[in-house]
């Protein structure tokens, strides 16, 4: 796994907070960043809400929180309702029908009010309102410039009266703020409870949170391949095909980084657009949990159990750019098609019978291209986070190092198939053959002598070592189809 790949927001380093925190808190509350620069997605809110409430712990929404959110939702309906008229009027303007578009709210405010009636439905989701005593005091804040007050962009513009304000409320509510969990990454938050004299505030992002709250418990090997059996099943799925209603679940979510993982000038290039369109093959399982037992009554034993899972995917992706050089100028339209991307994303699964019966993420997507290494030591860390994504697998207890002959044994806890065979080749920078059954996969740690630029006195311009998999049916740049090829011959060949 490259080094982006590895570090990208893990819960991994996130310990369980102690008994008597916990014991403690009565609240998380959610602040205006949690979820991202526009909005929350309801889906992950509803989710996290029910799973606190089964430990006794509250969701709240400051009330302001809920009018910024409703803002930024309404400001992003009002500039796509607008590009999409002004497209539409070139049509026009040529005299070629112009499909309609029939807005489903009114205006601005008819999107506020539908939202706000959302988040009002989502259960388990308790909005607290804006008191005028905090208010009046958030807004002295505000123009004094008392901390947590600033200033910023310039020319300076007073802020943070709004936080200080809700602030206030979380508090008197919770009676103590030692009684509050933050779902931000926000420093004003932190700011505000250095300046008011609370030490240091609890605060986790959506990915952290359960790792501090929830006393889940590392999964069974028979249950980690239950996953990968399930989700290798469903591929490769045409994410064009994907509906709200379809059966089991969606396996990827919002993918906010796929343009600048694309390395696309995209900000330059007016309205580029960019999606996942196929999931190709299950590439890796990480931190396979099951979630903390729910508590319930006597007699009445939850009927289903739930399992989550850091989940890699090879998936495909199309872009479109969208570009005018001039008001009168024609619109110009352009798609690429990218294919061997890696994904990954957080996934939970539902249980009952010892079948998987639904799933859904609870993540965003993240996206990577193949990676490339300072050396060829790097290249095969790489692999062998690509393999040690494979359950119960056992890799040697020499491996680590590319070896320029001799032969390998791999075994595979958890399925029933035969021993996977390394056959080592001479290669100037690493190599070997890889056999399962009738099958092979090469494997080339490659070195690209032209990354090399300015002679004598010159540098690198990037990386240039990449490691290239060759199989009968996935090939391309990257260690992660290695793991995806395994995935896909031990589950083909399972007894």
């Amino acid at each position: 796994m490259s080094a982006s790949t590895r570090n990208a927001n893990t819960p991994d380093e996130v310990r369980l907070l102690a008994r008597e925190v916990r014991d403690k808190l009565v609240a998380v509350v959610i602040d205006a960043n949690a979820y991202g620069a526009i909005g929350p997605d309801l889906e992950r809110l509803g989710s996290l809400a029910s799973a606190l409430a089964k430990i006794d712990l509250q969701t709240w929404l400051p009330e302001p929180v809920v009018w910024e959110w409703a803002e930024h939702l309404a400001s992003e309906w009002v500039a796509a309702r607008n590009e999409a008229k002004k497209r539409l009027s070139h049509l026009s303007r040529a005299g070629l029908s112009a499909m309609a578009i029939q807005p489903e709210y009114k205006d601005r405010q008819a999107v506020i009010d539908e939202f706000i009636a959302a988040l009002s439905r989502t259960p388990h989701v308790r909005i607290i309102n804006l008191s005028g005593a905090s208010a009046v005091e958030g807004l002295k804040d505000q123009i004094l410039q008392r901390p947590p007050a600033k200033t910023k962009s310039d020319p300076k513009v007073k802020t943070g009266g709004s936080d200080s304000a809700w602030l206030r409320d979380v508090i008197k509510e919770a009676g103590s703020p030692n009684h509050l969990m933050f779902l931000s990454s926000d420093a004003d938050i932190k700011q505000a409870w250095n300046t008011w004299g609370h030490g240091e505030p609890l605060m986790h992002t959506p990915t952290t949170i359960r790792a501090a709250l929830f006393e889940d418990e590392p999964a069974s090997l028979g249950d980690q391949w239950l996953v990968a059996r399930y989700l290798s099943g469903r591929l490769p799925l045409d994410l064009d095909d994907q509906t709200q209603k379809e059966p089991g679940g969606h396996l990827v979510s919002t993918t906010p980084g796929l343009l600048d993982t694309l390395d696309l000038d995209w900000e330059e290039h007016g309205l580029t657009g960019g999606r996942l369109t196929r999931l190709t093959a299950l590439a890796g399982l990480g931190n396979v949990l099951q979630e903390a037992a729910e508590r319930y009554d006597p007699g009445n034993i939850p009927k289903s159990r739930k399992l989550r899972a850091t989940v890699f995917f090879i998936a495909d992706a199309e872009t479109t750019d969208v570009f005018q050089f001039g008001e009168d100028e024609p619109v110009t339209e352009s798609t690429a098609s990218h294919t061997g991307l890696l994904t990954r994303t957080t996934l939970v699964f539902e249980v009952q019978d010892g079948k998987i019966i639904s799933v859904h993420p609870d993540s965003e997507t993240a996206t990577f291209t193949a990676s490339q290494y300072g050396d060829n030591w790097d290249a095969m860390e790489d692999v062998n986070d690509a393999l040690t994504s494979v359950p119960g697998i056992n890799l040697p207890h020499d491996w680590g190092a590319w070896k320029r002959n001799g032969e390998d044994t791999i075994t595979v806890d958890g399925i029933n198939h035969p021993p996977i065979e390394i056959q080592w080749q001479y290669n100037d920078y690493g190599g070997f053959t890889m056999l399962i059954g009738d099958e092979e996969a090469e494997v080339t740690c490659q070195y690209d002598d032209e990354a090399w630029v300015g002679g004598k006195e010159g540098f690198y311009m990037e990386p240039p070592y990449a490691v290239t998999v060759e199989t009968p049916h996935l090939m391309g740049y990257g260690a992660w189809v290695l793991s995806a090829w395994v995935f896909k011959r031990l589950l083909s060949g399972d007894r």
